[in-house]
């Protein structure tokens, strides 16, 4: 059975995704793919009780996987896996198939929709145009930086800068100035902005490539520049 090389996206993975973006537990979704991903790419057959492949009297969908992404709310995404490639198809939740031996009739639907949106065609990246983060430390635990614009991953990067001379987001955050606290706290607090400045230059590399291709991304690529 051929190793797993790349990942794609469709369209209905980045539309479906985009509604938990705001949610609390948002980054910890993220995370949970990148975990599939890669045990994917490690074992294409790895499963467990939280991502596993219909099986059973799910005969309609036969070749699709779910993955729990969270329980509150209830987020599973699927995908398939075909040749070298790994399909990330839709997100959704329980109510999209049989489950517990109920409510069988929603099987084709699912299915449609997801091989549907495969044949469809790859998606690089939606191109968000703002990311969520208040912190350095927000930006080294976020999944979403190499699916942004350049010109947010440029305006962060101005923000970070200006960190490293004036400490503005730790005046916001803790009410303090920066340079009154002791040596430790400033040089971690800078060691953090730096090394999100670093991501931030590697996310524009990245985003950089994805413009000027449409194949899939190397799996060995996948959640680059959050797995810190």
């Amino acid at each position: 059975m051929a190793e797993l090389k790349f990942v794609t996206f469709t369209q209905l993975f980045w539309d479906t995704l985009e509604k938990h973006r705001n949610h609390a537990r948002y980054q910890d979704m993220r995370a949970k793919i990148a975990y599939s991903v890669q045990r994917k790419r490690e074992n294409r057959q790895y499963s467990n009780n939280n991502d596993a492949a219909f099986v059973g009297s799910n005969a309609t969908l036969a070749g699709i996987w779910h993955c729990k992404l969270s329980v509150n709310p209830d987020v599973v995404m699927f995908y398939t896996m075909g040749g070298d490639t790994l399909n990330l198809a839709m997100v959704g939740s329980h109510h999209d198939y049989p489950f517990q031996g109920k409510a069988s009739a929603r099987a084709p639907a699912l299915a449609k929709k997801v091989h549907g949106a495969i044949e469809r065609g790859h998606v690089p990246s939606p191109m968000w145009r703002s990311i969520r983060w208040s912190t350095p430390d927000d930006i080294l635990a976020n999944h979403e930086l190499v699916e942004t614009t350049i010109d947010e991953l440029a305006a962060i990067m101005d923000v970070l800068e200006l960190e490293l001379y004036d400490a503005p987001i730790y005046r916001q955050v803790f009410g303090s100035e920066l340079i009154d606290q002791d040596e430790t706290v400033i040089s971690e607090w800078l060691t953090k902005t730096d090394a999100a400045l670093e991501a931030i230059r590697q996310a524009q590399t990245a985003v950089r490539a994805l413009q000027r291709s449409a194949e899939p991304r190397r799996i060995e690529n996948f959640g680059l520049i959050a797995a810190r």
